[in-house]
Formats: structure tokens, C-alpha cells, sequence
């Protein structure tokens, strides 16, 4: 009787590990054919020739964002969708390390959730999120090119 139920909750324990093991690798698999296709659509419709990183924005539209560098070797940026292209170089930009480094003066204590280029319309923007003790999320927005703050809000989760 002992020797069935521990056969049985074995059984269960290893198909529990099984599909944990299969939820974990179709998200990987997700993220991994998101940045494939970032980069084609790059390599293709943009002149970024090294893509550094590929990351998605999510406002009013949403945007698959690549930052790289394009063939004179100047880092450049491009919001993509499946019909829309805008590229810009990062010459005039804030670095992403300069927002970093304002979050963490600004906002101490803070967890970083992410750093992502984002548009509204034509204005370029940082989007930054950080959780703060209570569970709330800040999301502030700097502007992509004198890094200031143009909008923040917070958001409770339910």
C-alpha cells in the first residue's frame, strides 16, 4: 500500500518537474525567437550591422527596439513593428547608464525592473521602472535627449 502511493506521488513530482521544465523552455524559446526576428528586421530594413541589444517597448503601440551599431561603428537605435521603422543614431542621446545612475540617485533603495527606449508618437523617451518597498511600481520617463523627467506615475499591482 506505502510502496503505491509513493510510486504515485514520484509519478506526480516528476510530471510536476516536467511540465515546469517545458512552461520554463517555451518562454525562453519566446524570448530567443523575439531578438531573432529584432535582428533580422535590423540587419534588413535598418543600417545597425552589430545589434548589441533587443528589447520590446509596450505603450501606446508597441515596439521591438534595437540598439546596436550601424557600418561607420556609431550606436544607433531603430523602433520597429511589422510595418514602421524609425532609426535614429545615439550621438545626441542619454546613454542608458545615465539613466541608470540618475534611478538610482533619484529613487535609492529602489529595485531597477528595466530601462527600455520607448515612443510616444515622435517623442523618444527612456522608460524606466523600479518597485519600490510597499510593491508599487515607478514608472518615470526621461527624455531621450536632455534626459529629463517628462512624466511619471505609479501603479499599484492588484
Amino acid at each position: 500500500m506505502y510502496i503505491r502511493i509513493g510510486i504515485v506521488a514520484l509519478c506526480l513530482l516528476l510530471l510536476g518537474f516536467a511540465l515546469a521544465y517545458d512552461l520554463a523552455s517555451s518562454v525562453v524559446a519566446e524570448k530567443r525567437a523575439f531578438e531573432e526576428q529584432g535582428r533580422k528586421w535590423a540587419m534588413e530594413r535598418t543600417s545597425i550591422t552589430q545589434v548589441d541589444e533587443v528589447v520590446e517597448y509596450r505603450g501606446k503601440q508597441a515596439y521591438t527596439v534595437v540598439m546596436g551599431k550601424n557600418k561607420m561603428g556609431t550606436p544607433a537605435i531603430a523602433w520597429m513593428t511589422a510595418d514602421q521603422v524609425i532609426f535614429d543614431t545615439m550621438d545626441r542621446a542619454v546613454t542608458k547608464e545615465s539613466v541608470m545612475t540618475a534611478l538610482k540617485k533619484g529613487y535609492p533603495g529602489m529595485q531597477i525592473q528595466h530601462v527600455v527606449p520607448g515612443m510616444d508618437g515622435d517623442r523618444r523617451f527612456w522608460e524606466a521602472a523600479v518597485l519600490d518597498q510597499e510593491g508599487k511600481y515607478h514608472y518615470i520617463h526621461y527624455d531621450f535627449y536632455t534626459g529629463q523627467i517628462i512624466k511619471s506615475y505609479v501603479v499599484r499591482p492588484a
